[in-house]
């Protein structure tokens, strides 16, 4: 008898050891899926980098100074009268979407990638058009060579088709630290996901400047 309990003791993990397994597997399954929404990423890449341009109201501005809260990023060009207007569409209804304390939390972020045509003054207009109103929509252009650099950032190509400029039908959801969140397929996404993902950077942003409280 003695030696069959033995041999029971032996083989009989400690209570503390399964609830360990148990809880090391829900944190890693939690890390593997951060966010809800399309396409996650864990680059250490920086979205923002100190790159100039020019916004809609002729200031000049880096996307360095964006960081700090998330950024959601879409391409354009304004002559587009087609994916790029339901594109910006998708991005207003986020927007809209997001709950009253977080309005002036977010930033949304329209790049051109027709810096030939899209001056400040078209770039106003646009925003006029598709109504996007307040401060946090902020609309860009900037240099060829500044644009490329941002377009090659983002994996977006730079061609023209033969009678129009490539759509870039992505959204790309950036941390307040600059690193790439979601990438979500901008015809087909759901407004209510991509706010859930900005509410979770948020608080993850929160929680770590409470944390730290000096750090920058």
């Amino acid at each position: 008898m003695k030696r069959l309990i033995s041999n029971l003791r032996r083989r009989t993990k400690p209570l503390w050891l399964n609830i360990f397994a148990l809880l090391l597997g829900i944190v890693l399954v939690a890390a593997a899926f951060p966010l809800s929404g399309s396409t996650s990423y864990a680059s250490k890449v920086n979205y923002l980098p100190d790159i100039t341009l020019t916004n809609q109201n002729s200031q000049t501005m880096s996307l360095s100074s964006l960081r700090g809260q998330p950024v959601l990023v879409g391409f354009i060009h304004t002559m587009c009268k087609g994916v790029c207007q339901m594109m910006t569409a998708n991005m207003r209804s986020v927007a809209l979407a997001l709950p009253p304390a977080m309005v002036s939390g977010v930033t949304m972020l329209l790049i051109t990638t027709d810096p030939a045509e899209d001056q400040p003054p078209q770039l106003l207009q646009y925003a006029k058009t598709q109504d996007l109103a307040g401060k946090r929509w902020i609309l860009v252009t900037g240099s060829e060579n500044s644009i490329k650099r941002v377009m090659r950032l983002y994996g977006v190509k730079h061609e023209e088709t033969d009678d129009a400029m490539m759509h870039v039908m992505k959204l790309f959801l950036l941390a307040p630290g600059g690193t790439l969140a979601r990438v979500y397929p901008g015809m087909k996404m759901s407004p209510q996901t991509v706010v859930s993902d900005i509410e979770t950077l948020s608080y993850r942003n929160s929680n770590a400047a409470s944390e730290h409280p000096g750090a920058h």
